[in-house]
């Protein structure tokens, strides 16, 4: 592993939905299934992907990849002051939505083509990732390859 990017997106951490899916009618009496992403997951790819364009390397990361991704989400307001103290230090993690590997999905989706060409390339996550609490929610991401 030669080289490394260390980028922090200022975002709220958001997870990949389900697809959804309808059957559609044509004129002429044709039934089909398709296939689509919900409006409101659009959106927040492309505010995503905007505030990734402005650490994109100059060309596609080809080779493996080892990928570290720290989601800090926001501290329940509805919590107490002790336990969101807790939180902020370190002591409690998230357990509840959105799951670890629906928020890396939405992560590595909206990379693939800007950071690297495929997400097969993914090798191995490092230490550290997953969810944590922070009064500053974010993405903190690590690129070794």
């Amino acid at each position: 592993m030669e080289n490394s990017i260390e980028l922090s997106i200022p975002i709220v951490p958001k997870a990949q939905k389900r697809a959804r899916h309808r059957i559609v009618k044509t004129k002429d009496g044709r039934i089909f299934g398709t296939t689509y992403k919900d409006t409101g997951e659009r959106t927040e790819e492309q505010k995503f992907m905007a505030l990734l364009y402005e650490h994109k390397p100059d060309v596609l990361i080809t080779g493996p990849i080892y990928l570290g991704v720290m989601a800090y989400l926001p501290i329940p307001k509805s919590k107490s002051k002790k336990w969101q103290l807790a939180a902020l230090m370190g002591d409690i993690r998230p357990t509840s939505k959105p799951d670890l590997d629906n928020l890396i999905k939405f992560l590595k989706d909206c990379m693939t083509g800007i950071f690297w060409k495929d997400d097969a390339q993914i090798v191995e996550y490092l230490d550290g990732t997953g969810k944590y609490y922070s009064a500053n929610p974010r993405w903190e991401i690590t690129i070794l390859y």
